[in-house]
């Protein structure tokens, strides 16, 4: 029975794969259609850089169009306007993206009323100058294509959809022992490091049209990875280029007005610390000491940000899936493994990795290297709770971690408070039989003090060398697009701030791929930072909603310990969306330091609440709202990670982007 639904399922991909995503292939076949070709359409004028040609007295049923352009490198768009029985004048239609080595790209079907009387087609006028139109042809048979990969991904899509339903180690309970389930949870994982390597490759902004590049991991560029280790390598903290004297003669240089009568990037570097005449880096240090600065003693090359924001993104996915893992299995007996398997796609999804992705500068950098560090100071952490034996030890590299997550992110230090419990409860526990655990209290404090204090130390060093205050990053000396020094007070901006990051809800569209950023704010008669939202927190992950049930949890969880964690992420990630918002605004980025603490908390909320429903037929209808949740989740991730902050993929691999969208919109 298996075998025959299995069969069945590659029966209907295949007919999914050939007829439907093949529909305007078979569109010339239903019908007597007159295939006619024209080489010189009548020119009729230029208008927006753009040339506007004339087939007249058509006088035909057509069906498709086609055009033929000789040597066109770049992607190039094309359009048409037609006329037939219902009106003499001209009606416009959608544009299109020509691709010379996509012949798809080539085609529009047509669906028209009656003969067609004539056609206008709008070209680029640098190809028409330049003899580039060669043909175009009108209902010509548009070319079937079996898309093998697109054939993959639904029979992949229908096969795992079946599984889930049926296939008893779905609906068993997870083990950490089942080898089988390890399997399941690394394939998903696998996926989206596919996903992770199509958009970090083809957003890259040093990409050109030669495969070679998509393999290049140096440079020539970069304020950060470039600029900033150049200054390191000379044993200098500020930017060996200092800004121009026009710069520095301006009244106010943090003042973005002030700065019209400069250039930006010529005479001062756009996003630095201006302080005493130079320019600083006020973003983290510590990628820049670990990575990019010994890659170039060791190269003389400089290391792309992008290859570093995708290698500590497979990091990050690897410890959501172990911390997650290591949760639910320390503090819930028996989960179904559908659960297990919903809460790490949507950890994945949620956690806006991919985005981040979809736009590798420095900014993304410090972020997610950041967030690394602080998963990388939990995972030892919870590996000091699970045994005694190297507990010390952990606590050392957890402590270690989390103390230079701060040189990445000076806000990531709040997510230290997530272990204070643990730390502050086994001091307790040592005080009260010092006798006997005297020289584990030496180490514990020892495993703790000293990550923090020697990186505190040597933060407050080079704070003090560059701001001459030990606590001082830098950011109130930015050059950026507002004055960060006179700023002021911003709570009023938090109701206004947590609307956007948390429940701004996206704009969707008709055009692929179909979601754009949504940068509108309610009523503030003040300044606040908005910039490509695409959308907040919980309309993204749905699952965060179950974080109004907090309290509600707190009574029904017996297990203190779980409570603490439950509250602590909680708590720690919306107290860093507060900062975030008074101190930056609303960026779709910002939201990368704190969305995996408010999801996975909201995960252990919602697995605590379904382990209490005695019913099953309740359990089956939440489990099913988990299902619809994730899959929306995983699917506006993506979409997410595609149109990134400034549509990275479609400005930076334009034909990969658009060979993307007609394989996605197969009607056009």
């Amino acid at each position: 029975m298996k075998n025959t639904k299995i069969l069945l399922i590659l029966v209907i991909s295949i007919f999914i794969e050939v007829i439907v995503f093949n529909i305007t292939s078979y569109y010339t076949l239903f019908g007597k259609y007159e295939v006619k070709t024209y080489e010189n359409p009548k020119f009729l004028y230029y208008e927006n850089d753009k040339a506007y040609l004339e087939i007249e007295n058509i006088n035909l049923k057509v069906a498709t169009f086609k055009i033929e352009l000789k040597d066109v490198r770049n992607i190039t768009e094309y359009n048409i306007l037609y006329s037939d029985e219902t009106t003499s004048q001209y009606w416009e239609l959608k544009p299109k993206v020509y691709i010379q080595s996509n012949e798809k790209s080539k085609y529009m079907p047509l669906y028209l009323s009656g003969e067609t009387k004539s056609l206008i087609v709008c070209i680029d006028k640098n190809i028409y100058d330049s003899n580039g139109l060669d043909k175009i042809v009108l209902n010509e048979k548009i070319p079937f294509e079996f898309n093998v990969i697109r054939f993959l991904i639904v029979f992949g899509i229908m096969i795992f959809t079946y599984f889930v339903k049926n296939a008893e180690i779905f609906n068993t309970i997870y083990s950490e022992k089942n080898f089988k389930q390890e399997i399941i949870l690394i394939g998903v994982m696998a996926i989206f490091l596919l996903i992770l390597v199509y958009i970090n490759t083809y957003s890259d902004s040093e990409i050109s049209s030669s495969r070679n590049s998509y393999f290049s991991i140096t440079t020539n560029e970069g304020i950060y990875n470039k600029d900033f280790v150049d200054s390191l390598a000379n044993g200098k903290l500020y930017l060996l280029q200092d800004p121009s004297e026009e710069f520095l003669k301006l009244e106010n240089p943090y003042d973005a007005l002030n700065r019209n009568d400069v250039e930006r990037d010529i005479d001062y570097k756009w996003d630095t610390a201006f302080y005493n005449g130079h320019q600083y880096i006020y973003f983290g240090v510590l990628p820049a000491l670990i990575i990019f600065l010994p890659f170039y003693l060791l190269t003389n090359k400089y290391l792309k940000i992008s290859i570093v924001v995708f290698a500590f993104s497979i990091l990050i996915f690897t410890l959501l899936k172990e911390i997650l893992l290591k949760l639910l299995t320390r503090y819930f007996k028996e989960i179904p493994f559908k659960n297990v398997m919903y809460s790490l796609i949507t950890l994945y999804s949620g956690s806006l990795i991919l985005y981040a992705n979809g736009m590798a500068r420095v900014y993304e950098l410090v972020i997610i290297v950041g967030v690394y560090f602080v998963l990388q100071g939990i995972y030892f952490i919870l590996k000091a709770l699970e045994k005694e034996s190297n507990r010390h030890i952990n606590i050392f590299w957890g402590s270690l971690f989390l103390a230079l997550s701060v040189a990445c992110r000076p806000t990531d230090l709040l997510a230290s408070i997530i272990i204070l419990p643990f730390i502050i409860s086994l001091l307790i526990k040592y005080i009260k039989n010092f006798k006997e655990n005297k020289i584990n209290l030496i180490k514990l404090v020892s495993a703790v003090g000293i990550p923090y204090i020697t990186v505190g130390i040597a933060l407050m060093i080079y704070n003090y060398v560059r701001f001459d205050n030990v606590f001082d990053f830098g950011n109130k000396y930015q050059l950026t697009i507002n004055n960060m020094m006179t700023l002021g007070s911003r709570i009023f901006t938090i109701p206004v701030g947590i609307i956007c990051n948390l429940f701004t809800i996206p704009k969707f569209i008709t055009e692929f791929p179909f979601i754009t950023h949504s940068n509108d704010l309610i009523s503030f008669n003040g300044y606040y930072y908005i910039e490509n939202m695409v959308g907040g927190l919980f309309i993204i992950a749905p699952i965060c909603f179950c974080s109004f049930f907090v309290f509600k949890a707190n009574k029904k969880i017996e297990n203190k310990e779980l409570k603490i964690i439950i509250n602590s992420l909680l708590g720690i990630g919306i107290l860093i969306a507060i900062l975030s918002i008074v101190m930056a605004g609303s960026n779709q980025r910002y939201l990368i330091d704190y969305a995996w603490m408010i999801i996975l908390s909201t995960i252990l909320i919602f697995i605590s609440m379904y382990s209490v429903l005695k019913s099953e037929e309740a359990k089956k209808i939440v489990q099913f709202i988990f299902c619809i949740a994730t899959i929306y989740t995983f699917i506006i991730s993506i979409l997410v990670g595609i149109i990134s902050e400034k549509d990275y993929i479609k400005n930076n691999s334009p034909e990969q982007y658009y060979k993307l969208k007609y394989n996605v919109c197969f009607w056009e």
